[in-house]
């Protein structure tokens, strides 16, 4: 065998339930061929808390189950499911080459990740699993089923038939075999018993087995039902089975009801009763069933779903009428809600004829039960199912794929290794253009790695000293995306997503907070614009903003070439584009209105997101009225208002009215804000005060620039300073002094004045 296998077991090992009957049987035998162990869920009755053998003082544990027990899953307060290591006097510590698990329907354990090949045991009773849970069972490499009518339904829900396989559940005959000899209280009235045990359930038709029992056989007639039908999980608020038979009028002294019984008791009563009585909606495996026929007692059964794995054409089977959706919960009760796929529905009058017939004709019954006995035994035996399933995982491992790379351009080149064969791979993130090796790493199988360079470089990629992949952008997707809301952001860096177009010949994919400015103009018609966060895929992602480095400075060059307050603010676009510098202006989209205001007037914009930014408001104040005896109206825009004589504010327009104001205006004044970019973008000559940055940092060109170099400024683009956006009065050079600001401070009115003069004339 070239690849001989060592299981990692998980699943509900401990209690008694038929799921964790079904885990322990299987998993102890099928350690019998190969190394095996056992990651637990559940907890029995026993416990009092996590130690080291914690489930000693379950009846049915052995030094086999502590060999094979080496975690436990519990929960911590903050509802995470963390594993423990338990059992460490039984060595049982190997390196596993292939997960099981077994488990219901949307378990915790199906959702985990594991190292290596994984499959999916699971036994339900539907024609249909939940999508949420079947589209995580295609993540397997196999999904075992208990029958063929559950490979059917796997199969046409969806999965691949390959990966779907049938490993039965069995039954232990040494235990559930014929004894004649076993002896039940019950039994020493000599009246003829039906036996009826699992619990209380509208899947399993319950109450239409009792209702059924009580209408074919009459008072006078010797015939009991005995019932172990407790469900302590119900939801119809009934506390017993006794009341819960009064509710629905089922009371009869011929109703024998047995509390919980010990296995041992179980046993005894499927071996001494005269006929095993069910008749579900649907079964995913039926264990009572599969036991009691396999103790030679003559059954009864619905002829469907996953017990006919084993009882078709034995037994005492019951005609199905039809099908309907599969329901959740106990028959009045208010949890009826449906749930995946569907039931069968049992035709109850022929379980009645078929009841008669049991007790009319039961030695010919019996015999043949004895007969079946012996095939059940024989062919459904844990053993064969270990053997069956042992054959599907050595058919498994010995044809894994190959291993699988997969590369991104998401944020930067990553490389990641999918498979199960274990081996070393040496990864080489090149740049194209210099031949330099921007970061290397050497990982293994199911590993990543990935350059911190986010930025668009023309990648070379190697493995194992082998070009694996060369980046290359034309006709590819790529997404692109503004990680920044500003007004001045947006409207300098999306004339930039053209000119990548352009260059590299791809189908550009971008989102902006403010993406109505260019949907259906005609110069970014081939771009598709998307919302903030919304998925796509690509082949590159890119994204364009300002991003400090991890002591919170601009000194971050994964993610920006350069470092970004030290360059003009549209090169930060070209830059993480790879593109030429070049300070283009494409325009803005949007309705043009009917001039707003008769006669000659000014926009201005007076405030800004920064004290280092603003020009003292009286400064502006005192502008307007000079602007007013001049006759012009003086418009502001600012988006929290702004008064003064002879202002006109408007505040909080909305965007339309907002540009159709500037558009018309016969000229604006602003500051390093939102605005001027508004101003620049309709293609308008912009007049700015702005002493902190130099000129072409801010507003490219179409610009009159009003400065003075005789103080302190341009410390926007010193390189060790960092803009603090949450300190109004940050000055890197003289906070808290009389010269903090001095750079707009020292700016005059006549200043200003002189230098739109030539453009009102």
């Amino acid at each position: 065998m070239k690849n001989s296998p060592k299981i990692f077991a998980h699943g509900s090992y401990i209690g008694t339930t038929g799921y964790a009957n079904h885990t322990r049987a299987f998993y102890r035998e099928l350690s019998n061929y190969y190394n095996l162990k056992v990651r637990n869920f559940t907890v029995g009755k026993s416990w009092v808390g996590f130690n080291n053998e914690p489930h000693n003082n379950e009846d049915y544990i052995d030094n086999k189950d502590k060999k094979l027990l080496v975690e436990q899953s519990l929960w911590d307060n903050n509802k995470n499911l963390n594993h423990h290591p338990f059992y460490s006097n039984y060595s049982n510590n190997f390196e596993h080459n292939v997960n099981i698990i077994l488990n219901e329907t949307d378990h915790h354990f199906f959702y985990q990740n594991y190292d290596g090949p994984k499959i999916a045991y699971n036994v339900w009773e539907t024609t249909r699993q939940p999508d949420y849970f079947f589209n995580q069972l295609k993540t397997f490499d196999q999904v075992w089923v208990a029958s063929k009518w559950q490979r059917e339904c796997t199969i046409e829900q969806g999965i691949e038939p390959h990966k779907v396989k049938v490993v039965p559940e069995a039954v232990d005959g040494s235990i559930f075999k014929p004894n004649n000899k076993s002896t039940l209280p019950e039994y020493k009235d000599n009246r003829f018993k039906f036996i009826l045990f699992g619990r209380w359930d509208y899947r399993k038709s319950t109450k239409e087995i009792i209702e059924s029992f009580l209408q074919e056989f009459n008072e006078n007639e010797p015939v009991d039902l005995i019932v172990s039908i407790d469900n302590p999980y119900a939801k119809d608020e009934f506390k017993s089975t006794e009341n819960r038979l009064k509710n629905y009028n089922l009371n009869d002294p011929r109703i024998k009801i047995k509390h919980f019984p010990t296995r041992k008791e179980y046993i005894k009563y499927l071996q001494k009763g005269h006929v095993f009585l069910s008749c579900a909606r649907s079964e995913g495996w039926n264990l009572p069933l599969i036991e009691a026929m396999a103790c030679g007692t003559p059954s009864i059964y619905s002829n469907c779903s996953a017990q006919l794995e084993f009882a078709d054409g034995l037994g005492l089977p019951v005609n199905i009428l039809s099908t309907s959706k599969a329901k959740k919960g106990e028959y009045s009760s208010f949890s009826q809600e449906m749930l995946e796929g569907e039931f069968y529905d049992p035709d109850y009058n022929h379980l009645k004829e078929v009841m008669r017939d049991a007790f009319k004709n039961y030695k010919n019954h019996k015999k043949q039960a004895l007969k079946e006995s012996k095939i059940i035994r024989k062919k459904f035996t844990w053993d064969k199912a270990a053997k069956i399933a042992g054959q599907e995982i050595e058919n498994l491992l010995n044809n894994l794929p190959k291993n699988k790379v997969e590369i991104s351009f998401n944020l930067g080149p990553k490389v990641e290794i999918l498979g199960y064969y274990k081996d070393k791979y040496f990864i080489e993130f090149i740049n194209g253009s210099t031949g330099q090796v921007i970061h290397s790493d050497t990982i293994s199988n199911n590993m990543w790695t990935k350059c911190s360079k986010s930025y668009n470089i023309p990648w070379i990629i190697k493995i194992n000293n082998k070009i694996v992949h060369t980046f290359n952008l034309e006709n590819k997707t790529v997404k692109i995306s503004f990680e920044s809301k500003s007004i001045g952001d947006t409207l300098a860096w999306a004339p930039q997503i053209i000119e990548f177009r352009n260059k590299y010949k791809c189908n550009v994919i971008v989102s902006t907070f403010h993406n109505e400015w260019f949907q259906n103009s005609n110069s970014y018609k081939d771009i598709k614009f998307i919302s903030p966060g919304e998925d796509h895929p690509c082949y590159a992602h890119f994204q364009i903003g300002w991003f400090r480095d991890e002591k919170g400075g601009w000194k971050n060059f994964s993610d920006h070439p350069n470092q970004v307050n030290t360059i003009p603010l549209i090169k930060t676009a070209s830059d993480i584009l790879n593109i030429p510098y070049t300070p283009i202006n494409h325009g803005i989209n949007f309705t043009l209105h009917k001039r707003p205001i008769k006669g000659k007037y000014i926009c201005i914009g007076p405030q800004s997101t920064s004290g280092l930014k603003e020009w003292p408001h009286e400064n502006w104040r005192n502008l307007a009225k000079i602007l007013h005896s001049k006759g012009y109206k003086v418009v502001s825009l600012t988006l929290n208002g702004f008064k003064g004589t002879n202002i006109i504010d408007k505040s909080k327009l909305p965007w339309d009215e907002l540009f159709n104001y500037i558009y018309h205006s016969d000229l604006f004044i602003g500051l390093g804000s939102g605005l001027s970019w508004i101003n620049w973008a309709l293609n308008k000559h912009t007049i700015m005060v702005n002493n902190f940055v130099p000129y072409g940092y801010d507003i490219p060109n179409n610009l009159t620039k009003i400065e003075n170099h005789n103080v302190c400024n341009n410390c926007w683009t010193h390189n060790t300073h960092v803009f603090d956006a949450g300190d109004w009065d940050w000055c890197p050079e003289n906070k808290g002094t009389p010269k903090q600001h001095i750079c707009q401070k020292s700016i005059s009115v006549e200043q200003v004045l002189q230098k739109i003069k030539p453009l009102l004339i």
